[in-house]
Order: structure tokens, then C-alpha cells, then sequence
């Protein structure tokens, strides 16, 4: 697993364009990616835990995150574009996901109850695992595409977004989870 103190600066220098998402992406093996996406999931899930409706569905005038509902329903819905991605780069005959997200912010969602976040994270957690290990053998790391804003990545390029997008997010949880369980 990659250390957060090694992570961020990595994933910062990226976007920011003091590298490209290509090069970061050579800096650690895909194991070390996987191993630190399934971690941060996992912490993500664990920030739900014991939240109420009120707590999750908390928007701060203050603060300019999301609520804790819109930023796990972005992630969820936003998975499907990075499943698909995997799936497009790699062999796999894995069904890709119908409805997945083609901007950003999109699939944010607010006052979801805190019951059906936890229940559709799992879910969603099964169905990225799911699909992370029917690809991670099943790649030519060779293989490049070329994307708009991202620029030429390789699948574990694509497992380098799927982290920093899930990191991202996490803070903005993390953020929200104490401003709303002392306002909320």
C-alpha cells in the first residue's frame, strides 16, 4: 500500500500538470494501486458508519464540499465510467455498466438516507472489485489510449484515477463527516 505522504504529493503533482497522469502512473506498480484504491475504499466506508440521515444529507454554507450523500453518490455513480474504462483497455467479457457518468459531478445526489449509501457503497465496492480483478491480468500494459483531459494512460493509469478520484472524495467526507456530526 502506498503511504498518503507519498500518495498526495504524487496525485497533486498530476493535477497540476507537473507531471502527466502517465508518468505518475509508472512510479508505483498496479499492486501498490490496487492495494491502496481496496484501503481507501474501505476508509471511505467506514466514514459512513454511524452517521444519521441528517448527518450525511448536512450541507455547509461554510464549507465548499459537497454533503456527504452527493459526494458517496458521485463516487458510486462516477465508478461506472472507470469500470468501463477498465473494461475497454483490457480482454474481459465483463458486461459494462449502462449508466455511467460521462462529465464531472455528475450522479451527486442529495438527502439519500445514510441506510442506502452504506448498501449501495457495498455494492458498488463488490462491483469495482469485481471488475478490477477480471482486468488486472487481463491487460496488455503496453496498451495506450489517448484521453481529452487526461492524456495517454494505460489501464494502470486508469487505476491511478480511480484512486485520486476516490482520495479526492474522501477528504471531502472526512471533512463533512465532522462539520455535519457537530452541526447536523
Amino acid at each position: 500500500m502506498i503511504s498518503s505522504d507519498i500518495l498526495n504529493p504524487l496525485i497533486t503533482s498530476a493535477f497540476t500538470k507537473q507531471t502527466t497522469w502517465l508518468k505518475a502512473s509508472e512510479q508505483h506498480s498496479l499492486d501498490d494501486f490496487i492495494e491502496t484504491f481496496h484501503h481507501t475504499r474501505e476508509r471511505t466506508q467506514e466514514l459512513l458508519d454511524g452517521l444519521s440521515d441528517t448527518q450525511v444529507a448536512f450541507a455547509s454554507e461554510v464549507h465548499p464540499f459537497w454533503s456527504i450523500s452527493e459526494s458517496i453518490t458521485h463516487l458510486i455513480y462516477s465508478q461506472g465510467f472507470y469500470l468501463n474504462t477498465l473494461l475497454d483497455i483490457a480482454t474481459s467479457q465483463m458486461p459494462h455498466v449502462v449508466e455511467a457518468a460521462r462529465g464531472f459531478g455528475e450522479g451527486a445526489k442529495h438527502n439519500i438516507p445514510a441506510e442506502a449509501l452504506r448498501k449501495n457503497l457495498r455494492e458498488a465496492t463488490d462491483q469495482i472489485r469485481a471488475a478490477i480483478e477480471a482486468t488486472r491480468h487481463a491487460h496488455d500494459p503496453q496498451k495506450t489510449e489517448t484521453n481529452p483531459f487526461f492524456g495517454t494512460c494505460t489501464y494502470r493509469t486508469w487505476i491511478l484515477l480511480l484512486l485520486a478520484h476516490e482520495v479526492d472524495h474522501l477528504r471531502q467526507i472526512a471533512a463533512m463527516r465532522s462539520v455535519a456530526k457537530t452541526n447536523a
